[in-house]
């Protein structure tokens, strides 16, 4: 657990470039969706041992074999989707999916529904590339994150094309139960509908069970297009893997999208996805254990400042705290607290209209860095805030 006590900030500021190089040597940053440590020693290991066995000519327009049966091998055990290699294909992260999704799905004019919202901006930035129309169906964060299923049906109309989940949820940490992935997947057979549901997070759950809406039934297996990754869990973004599943017609018609994008996915970075599910468990128990105290601690400074209400998240390194009393928006808020406090975390309008009061702050670093960041946020929240 020593692991996790410490950061590098030098190497932050020279490698995790999205993260830390953008900013002041002073600055915290607790932003992008990336941990502050190093990757687990088997993964790195089994990139290296890919090299040396010389892994460069063209492999599997799908993936390497011995990585789909990994992959194929967890689906059926970990998510009960009863997966073959024939079901799976290996992408380039999973934003990736994300357009892939938009791009098949939707033409202009079309509508997607975002179940729940507020999420991740990729999901709206790739609708709209796609000419469609992005829908919220808002979940109340200060109210147990419940989805209002009666809502989402009110949301359908005939331009609706897909539902799009991300679960658990970026940025709320909300964990879809199985009463409410039923009740979404009744909505979308009862109107024929799509679904994208991004599972990245599937791995860092605290409270609640990780059920993939594709495992309920065959019929949802066929029209749901569930994107997993690596990158959160075991820190490895750079390598730009992860993998989509789903089965007939419409994964037929991905592939041959595909193949014609990308040929196939970096066989290094595949040799890292299957030595992070066949070595990655230990190092990732470990990992999860340490996030958990740091959620306990941010989440526990941030509700002893007065005006900030930060729910507890069930998944996720993320908090995604009220700063409506303060009386400035989320974006003000966080443009304040990097230029007067040295604390750089994301404004929450670009998830959806629920985030417009909120903040995002990424917790997988090291108490140390936690400590001096709540301390820098609480100094400055005493003082008075300038409006926008």
């Amino acid at each position: 657990m020593g692991y996790f006590n410490n950061v590098d900030r030098q190497f932050l500021k020279t490698r995790a470039t999205l993260k830390w190089g953008k900013w002041n040597d002073d600055i915290i940053s607790l932003t992008v969706a990336d941990m502050d440590f190093p990757a687990p020693d088997a993964i790195k290991n089994a990139v290296i041992e890919a090299v040396n066995e010389d892994r460069t000519p063209y492999s599997a327009y799908a993936g390497d074999p011995d990585v789909l049966e990994a992959v194929c091998e967890k689906l059926n055990r970990a998510n009960k989707i009863p997966a073959k290699p024939e079901d799976v294909h290996m992408i380039p992260g999973t934003m990736f999916a994300i357009f892939l999704a938009c791009y098949y799905a939707l033409e202009p004019g079309c509508e997607a529904v975002i179940c729940p919202s507020p999420v991740y901006p990729p999901f709206l930035e790739n609708i709209e590339n796609a000419g469609g129309t992005s829908v919220h169906c808002s979940v109340d964060l200060n109210s147990g994150n419940t989805l209002d299923l009666e809502d989402l049906q009110r949301r359908i109309t005939p331009k609706t094309r897909i539902i799009m989940l991300s679960n658990p949820n970026n940025p709320c940490g909300l964990v879809l139960t199985r009463r409410e992935l039923e009740g979404i997947a009744r909505i979308a057979q009862d109107h024929d509908l799509l679904i994208f549901s991004d599972e990245l997070y599937e791995d860092m759950i605290f409270e609640g069970e990780h059920i993939s809406i594709a495992s309920l039934e065959s019929d949802l297996f066929e029209r749901t297009i569930t994107a997993f990754g690596f990158s959160k869990a075991y820190g490895i973004p750079g390598f730009r893997i992860a993998y989509i599943t789903c089965r007939g017609k419409h994964m037929a018609a991905i592939k041959k999208l595909l193949h014609g994008m990308i040929v196939h996915a970096d066989t290094l970075a595949q040799a890292a996805a299957k030595a992070a599910l066949l070595h990655g468990g230990s190092w990732l128990s470990d990992f999860m254990a340490h996030l958990k105290k740091m959620r306990e601690y941010t989440v526990q400074r941030l509700n002893s400042i007065e005006g900030i209400k930060c729910p507890l998240p069930r998944a996720t390194p993320f908090v995604f705290p009220d700063v409506g009393r303060f009386g400035v928006s989320g974006d003000r808020l966080a443009q304040i607290l990097v230029e007067e406090a040295g604390v750089a975390v994301y404004g929450g309008a670009a998830y959806g209209p629920a985030g417009k009061n909120r903040i995002r702050i990424n917790f997988a670093t090291a108490k140390p860095v936690l400590e001096e960041a709540m301390d820098r946020i609480q100094a400055r929240l005493a003082l008075p805030l300038t409006p926008e």
